[in-house]
């Protein structure tokens, strides 16, 4: 059967674990498996740019959605792509009272997810952030988003496997997982094709810490 949505998801998962007592399940598999998603998958359909993300102290928080930092630049004259340091570079190089136009950034994972900048900025720069922004998650009022229109499959075996608690001797386990490494690996590829036939996107993300 045609995946379309997250009816048709549910539905299909249902029919491959046939197994009647896991029906109500599903929808937490698929959370589980979103969770997955968004700590293995980077494609350029993740990435999103926000213009007027407001620099105006030592420490920023991060949009909600938030995957990984890309790149920011400042809106001065000339612009300025802030350079990424590690949390620790920029504790060795900051000086205790240090302000003036930022240069540098670090990102501050956890509860907290904030850019810390380098030096603390003297006044609010307005700037633009490009960033990985989490997959959009299915719901009854979500019912799809660009990976299950594009990758089905994926979404299907992630369901799936994300079961293996309820399934710890099924025999369809090793299947599904290699289908799901399969999946993922081809998207990858594809994603890095993209990336060499036309795009001038050639940098380094910031993970959450």
């Amino acid at each position: 059967m045609a995946i379309s949505n997250y009816a048709e998801l549910q539905t299909a998962a249902a029919n491959w674990l046939d197994r009647t007592d896991l029906g109500t399940r599903i929808p937490e598999f698929i959370d589980l498996a979103e969770s997955t998603f968004n700590r293995t998958i980077r494609n350029r359909q993740m990435i999103t740019k926000k213009d007027d993300y407001s620099l105006d102290g030592r420490y920023v928080n991060l949009l909600t959605d938030t995957l990984e930092v890309i790149r920011i630049v400042v809106d001065v004259s000339p612009q300025i792509t802030l350079e990424y340091l590690t949390p620790e570079e920029i504790a060795e190089r900051r000086s205790s009272n240090s302000t003036g136009r930022p240069a540098y950034f670090t990102v501050i994972g956890g509860s907290t997810n904030q850019i810390e900048l380098l030096p603390s900025p003297d006044a609010t720069y307005t700037s633009s952030i490009v960033y990985y922004t989490k997959i959009p998650a299915l719901s009854d009022s979500a019912t799809t988003n660009w990976l299950l229109t594009n990758n089905p499959d994926i979404y299907l075996f992630g369901t799936l496997v994300e079961a293996f608690p309820y399934l710890m001797n099924d025999e369809r386990m090793p299947m599904w997982n290699a289908r799901l490494d399969k999946a993922l690996n081809e998207l990858k590829l594809q994603g890095e094709r993209e990336m060499h036939t036309g795009s001038s996107l050639r940098m380094r993300s910031r993970p959450l810490g």
